[in-house]
């Protein structure tokens, strides 16, 4: 072998060993790991039933709002049920309201009452505790009410006519909660 390749082998051991530190040395950024602290995963169901007289079932047509030749400044009020038929603790709230005709616009008065009893046909309700006044179009509770396991509560709903709604029309008014695990 002639002197130059011997010169040339001898540069080349380096530059190989730098490239083979190199390559190592980036794998290690690739690479990492990390000790985790045990959790603990539980499973259970999360369901949401409206109803009322203790009978509360997932799909429950709320009719008791419905009131034939209201005027302007009448008002329909009726008490619904919310309860957890599940076995976890849930939130829950009301997520939205919506008309089906916006020639009668609506104004909503939700509130929590101790009883079916405390949020009567007319008057005010008994006890009551404020948690939305405004449109019914749009309706949201801003807080989430929680209810453990097989917990209840009443809301009692008001829908009043407002001066602006229009003369012999109707409309039905559908309310959509949103619950999760609390």
């Amino acid at each position: 072998m002639s002197k130059n390749h011997r010169w040339w082998a001898l540069a080349a051991v380096p530059v190989l060993g730098l490239i083979f530190f190199s390559t190592q040395q980036t794998g290690a950024l690739w690479s990492g790991t990390e000790n985790l602290d045990a959790g603990t995963i539980t499973a259970g169901t999360l369901d949401i039933a409206v109803g009322s007289g203790g009978t509360a079932q997932s799909d429950y047509a709320f009719t008791a709002l419905a009131k034939s030749g209201m005027m302007p400044g009448d008002f329909a009020q009726a008490p619904v049920t919310v309860q957890n038929s599940g076995n976890v603790a849930m939130k829950y709230r009301l997520q939205n309201g919506v008309q089906s005709n916006p020639a009668v616009p609506l104004a909503l008065t939700l509130s929590t009452v101790p009883s079916e009893g405390a949020c009567p046909a007319t008057g005010n309700p008994s006890d009551a505790t404020p948690l939305y006044s405004g449109a019914l179009v749009g309706a949201q509770i801003p807080l989430w009410r929680t209810l453990a396991p097989g917990a209840s509560e009443v809301l009692c709903l008001r829908a009043g006519i407002s001066d602006e709604a229009a003369q012999n029309a109707t409309t039905t008014a559908t309310f959509t909660f949103a619950a999760e695990v609390g």
